[in-house]
């Protein structure tokens, strides 16, 4: 009788500690599925604060523009324009069912521009230095120009970095824009497809830009005119228009330098001399 009643005791014992492990399980995975929501959901500003702390590449700072209302301007997002002729490009989310990730994209609907025009569409909030930034891009129209592309290390619409790719010249471009003057600072003749969907992409660490189309490393030159922290930003040139989507951007925190090792005594004969000890006189 009294095994019996042990094994009665061993027995809902068991049943107690497993039911405390499902519970446990199940609150860690609602915890998690919490953090995610919470992140996915953040305000753009917050998720720019994040990237300035170099937080890895998550859903933190991704924009695919999905859940943005179509017809207007990106929530966290502001159109400017370098060497404005008084005619700001209408940027807008629009549907787009070609779309890397469908429906929506961003894209610069009408221009009127010409020249050395850049419409230009910045991210507000933190700033970054070093970073990997990339876009898909697919230009839509554009008689004189149909350059488009990344911005970063935005100081203002007048400076800041840009890499943009044209299938009217067939190349792609890396540029300094400083007080409102474009720099070429690096150009690569490439021949794809101008209708087709393209992922342009740029990795700048202290004065070093390489850029990239479709995973291919077209261009790495050096530049130190702007040097410091800034907004990224998508652009298109004078009258081109382009939709843009799968925005990404990682920062990058510098590297510590490593500590130099400890050169061991040597004499005059330039020979180690393990005993550091002086003689005596």
């Amino acid at each position: 009788m009294l095994k019996k009643h042990w094994k009665l005791v061993g027995l809902m014992v068991m049943v107690f500690a497993g039911l405390v492990l499902c519970i446990g399980a199940a609150a860690t995975k609602q915890t998690a599925e919490q953090k995610t929501v919470s992140t996915n959901q953040a305000p753009d500003a917050v998720k720019m604060a994040i990237l300035a702390q170099g937080g890895t590449r998550t859903t933190g700072n991704s924009w695919n523009f999905d859940k943005e209302k179509v017809g207007a301007v990106p929530t966290g997002w502001k159109v400017a324009e370098t060497g404005s002729k008084g005619k700001p490009g209408k940027w807008e989310v629009i549907a787009d069912a070609t779309a890397p990730s469908a429906p929506n994209v961003v894209a610069l609907t009408k221009t009127q521009n010409t020249g050395n025009t850049f419409n230009l569409l910045m991210a507000e909030g933190a700033k970054l230095k070093d970073l990997d930034l990339e876009v898909k891009v697919r230009v839509i129209s554009g008689k004189k120009n149909r350059g488009s592309g990344l911005v970063w290390r935005a100081v203002d619409p007048n400076n800041y970095y840009l890499a943009r790719w044209t299938p009217l010249s067939k190349n792609i471009r890396v540029y300094c824009i400083k007080d409102g003057k474009p720099k070429r600072l690096a150009t690569v003749n490439v021949k794809v497809d101008p209708n087709a969907w393209h992922t342009i992409k740029v990795n700048h660490q202290g004065d070093k830009i390489v850029a990239s189309l479709d995973g291919k490393k077209l261009i790495d030159v050096n530049d130190t005119t702007l040097a410091n922290a800034g907004t990224i930003g998508l652009c298109t040139r004078a009258d081109a228009a382009a939709a843009f989507d799968d925005l990404r951007v990682r920062g990058i925190r510098p590297q510590s330098p490593r500590p130099e090792r400890a050169e061991p005594n040597k004499d005059k004969a330039g020979i180690k001399n393990s005993n550091t000890k002086k003689a005596n006189p």
